[in-house]
């Protein structure tokens, strides 16, 4: 004998996503703050989540010095950035036909 099972839905189970943070960059300042291409230039910032913890070693920005890209995915390992303080330094060289532009910190979304 065959048996009919009528269609429904179960009561199901609750899913919620993970927790969301933005990233905040404050202090920024570039050392010197002027010169020609080729020169060195030290670019750091306090860099924080939104509940003011350090980022993950792992987290990843990149440095644009107007629309050219200087530093390109610069993970926050401890020679760039202090688990201590939320202090990050980089170093890069004065492109070509710089001229006068601003020193910008750039991340895409991630899930770490």
């Amino acid at each position: 004998m065959t048996v009919k099972y009528l269609g429904s839905t179960s009561t199901g189970q609750t899913f919620t996503e993970g927790e969301t943070r933005s990233v905040n960059v404050t202090s920024e300042a570039l050392n010197p703050t002027s010169g020609y291409q080729g020169d060195s230039v030290t670019y750091t910032a306090t860099v924080l989540d939104s509940t003011s913890a350090k980022l993950p070693a792992t987290f990843v920005a990149t440095l644009k010095f107007g629309a050219t890209t200087v530093v390109s995915n610069q993970a926050f390992g401890s020679s760039h950035y202090s688990q201590s303080t939320g202090q990050l330094s980089i170093s890069f060289l004065v492109p070509a036909g710089s001229g006068q532009s601003t020193v910008t910190l750039t991340w895409a979304d991630q899930i770490i």
